[in-house]
C-alpha cells in the first residue's frame, strides 16, 4: 500500500485548471476549456457545462458538436435534478443507498437510455449555492464511482467560481446591480442578520417621516447688529487734527465733544477779516465827513463783505470741535494715534450708533430669497450670547444683490421685538426666519436641485 500523497500535490491539477480558466478572454472561452479538457483526461465522449440564470438553465459550452435536440432538453433536466438536490448523480447507479433515502434520478436516467454507457451530473458553485452542472457522458465503460466523483468536485473547486466571476464581470451593470441587491436581500434573510434588518428598519423609518412629516422650515443666514440710527461725522473744512478725546467702543452723551481740529488758521483768517472791517468802517466814516457819497457807498459794500467773511470764519472755528449728535455709541474710527493728520473736507472721522434701539441686517443666498418676506418672524442667534435667542420680524428687503465670500446674497433688515440686556452694535452671529413648513428631506433634495440647475445654467453660459 503507497503512501498518501501530499495535500499540495493533490490541489496542483486544481490550481492548474484555475490559471487556464484565468487566462481566458472570457467566461464563455474559460467554460469550453474546461469542458474540452475533462473530456480528454477522463475519456469521456461529451462533458457539459450548464449555468443557471434568471432561474432557467441554458448551456454554456460542451466538448462535442451538437447532436439531437431532444438530448439537448434531457441534459439540462438532469442538470436541474442534480442543481435542486445538491448532490452527484450518476446511472447506472452505483450507491448503497435505498431507493426510498437516495436521491430521485429520473431525469439522469432518462438521458442515460438513448446513450448508453455512463452518465455523472456533478452541482457545481460556491459558498454551497449551486451556479451549474457539469454533465459527463461516458459512451463505454464502468460507472462513475464515488472516488473519481469526490476528484472531480476538488478539481471543479476553483474552476466554477472563476467562471462565476467572469460572468459577472461581463455582464451589464445594471444586471450586476440588480444580483448584488438580490444577494443583500438573501443576506438580511438570515438569522443571524436580526440586529441588521431592525437597524435598517428604523433607518427607512426615519427617511420616511422626514420625508412625509412636515415641519417648520426656515431660511437664514448671517446677522451683523446694528444701530437703529447711525450718524457718520465728517470734517467739516480741510485742516489737521488736534485731539481725539473717544474711541471706538466708547459710549458717549449728546452735545459730548468727540474730535477737535487745528484751528490756528481760521484764527489768523478770523483776525484779518476783523482787520478789514475795520479798516473800511474807517473809510465809511471819511467819506460819509466829505459828503463823498461814491466812497462811502464803497466803503459800505466792503464793510458787509469783510462782515460776511468774518461770520463764516466764526463758523468754521465752531464747528472746529465735533460734539456727538446724540446719546450713543462709538463704532468705527480711532483718531487717537492720529494727532497732527491732515483732512480734507467731507472725510469720514468717526460713527456714531444709537444704543437703546438696534436693527439687524441679514445676509440670505440668492436661492432662498423668494420665501422671505417682511412681516415674517425669526430668530437671532449672537456668536457673544449662543445660549439665548432674540426675536426678529421682517421689516425691509434690499432691492439689489451684492457678493460676499463669492456668492450674491440680499441684506435682509429686520427689528428686534425686544432688546435684551448686553447688545450692542457691531455684534455677529446668525439669524433664520420661518418662512413655512416642508418635509425635511424635500427641503434637503429641493436645496441641492436649485444648485444643480444654477450649476447646470452657469455651464450652458
Amino acid at each position: 500500500m503507497g503512501e498518501p500523497r501530499p495535500p499540495w500535490l493533490a490541489a496542483a491539477p486544481a490550481l492548474e485548471l484555475y490559471a487556464q480558466l484565468l487566462d481566458a478572454g472570457s467566461a464563455r472561452v474559460a467554460a469550453h476549456r474546461l469542458v474540452a479538457r475533462l473530456a480528454a483526461e477522463h475519456g469521456l465522449g461529451r462533458a457539459t457545462l450548464g449555468w443557471r440564470h434568471r432561474g432557467r438553465t441554458e448551456l454554456l459550452a460542451t466538448s462535442a458538436a451538437p447532436g439531437d435536440p431532444g438530448d439537448a432538453e434531457r441534459r439540462l433536466g438532469a442538470m436541474d435534478e442534480a442543481m435542486d438536490q445538491g448532490v452527484p448523480l450518476t446511472w447506472p447507479d452505483v450507491s448503497e443507498g435505498h431507493a426510498e433515502t437516495g436521491p430521485l434520478l429520473l431525469e439522469t436516467a432518462m438521458l442515460q437510455r438513448p446513450l448508453g454507457g455512463a452518465v455523472a451530473v456533478l452541482p457545481v458553485g460556491r459558498d454551497g449555492v449551486a451556479l451549474g452542472a457539469l454533465c459527463l457522458e461516458r459512451p463505454a465503460g464502468p460507472p462513475f464511482d464515488a472516488a473519481q466523483l469526490e476528484r472531480l468536485g476538488h478539481l471543479l473547486a476553483l474552476a466554477a467560481p472563476a467562471i462565476d466571476w467572469m460572468r459577472r464581470a461581463e455582464a451589464p451593470w445594471p444586471r450586476r446591480a440588480l444580483e448584488q441587491a438580490r444577494e443583500a436581500l438573501a443576506a438580511l434573510r438570515q438569522p443571524e442578520a436580526r440586529t441588521r434588518r431592525r437597524l435598517l428598519a428604523a433607518g427607512g423609518l426615519l427617511v420616511a417621516l422626514s420625508a412625509l412629516l412636515p415641519l417648520p422650515h426656515a431660511v437664514g443666514g448671517r446677522a451683523r447688529l446694528e444701530g437703529a440710527e447711525q450718524r457718520v461725522l465728517a470734517a467739516p473744512a480741510d485742516g489737521f487734527v488736534r485731539l481725539a478725546h473717544v474711541r471706538p467702543g466708547d459710549r458717549v452723551r449728546a452735545g459730548q465733544p468727540l474730535v477737535d481740529l487745528m484751528d490756528e488758521d481760521l484764527q489768523l483768517e478770523r483776525e484779518r477779516w476783523a482787520s478789514q472791517r475795520a479798516q473800511h468802517e474807517n473809510a465809511y466814516a471819511a467819506a460819509m465827513a466829505r459828503a463823498d457819497r461814491v466812497g462811502a457807498a464803497t466803503a459800505m459794500a466792503r464793510v458787509v463783505e469783510a462782515q460776511s467773511q468774518l461770520a463764516l470764519t466764526e463758523e468754521q472755528l465752531g464747528r472746529g470741535r465735533i460734539v456727538a449728535p446724540f446719546d450713543g455709541l462709538v463704532v468705527e474710527g480711532d483718531l487717537a494715534q492720529s494727532a497732527g493728520a491732515p483732512v480734507r473736507q467731507g472725510d469720514k472721522l468717526m460713527t456714531l450708533a444709537t444704543l437703546d434701539r438696534h436693527r439687524v441686517v441679514v445676509e440670505i443666498d440668492e436661492t432662498d430669497i423668494a420665501a422671505v418676506a417682511p412681516g415674517q418672524s425669526g430668530q437671532l442667534t449672537l456668536s457673544s450670547l449662543g445660549w439665548r435667542g432674540e426675536a426678529l420680524v421682517v421689516e425691509r428687503i434690499a432691492p439689489l444683490a451684492r457678493t460676499v465670500d463669492g456668492r450674491n446674497v440680499f441684506e435682509v433688515e429686520a427689528r428686534l421685538v425686544a432688546t435684551g440686556v448686553g447688545l450692542r452694535p457691531g455684534l455677529l452671529g446668525r439669524a433664520e426666519f420661518e418662512v413655512g413648513r416642508r418635509p425635511p428631506l424635500a427641503a434637503w433634495l429641493g436645496r441641492a436641485a436649485d444648485r444643480l440647475r444654477l450649476a447646470w445654467w452657469g455651464w450652458l453660459g
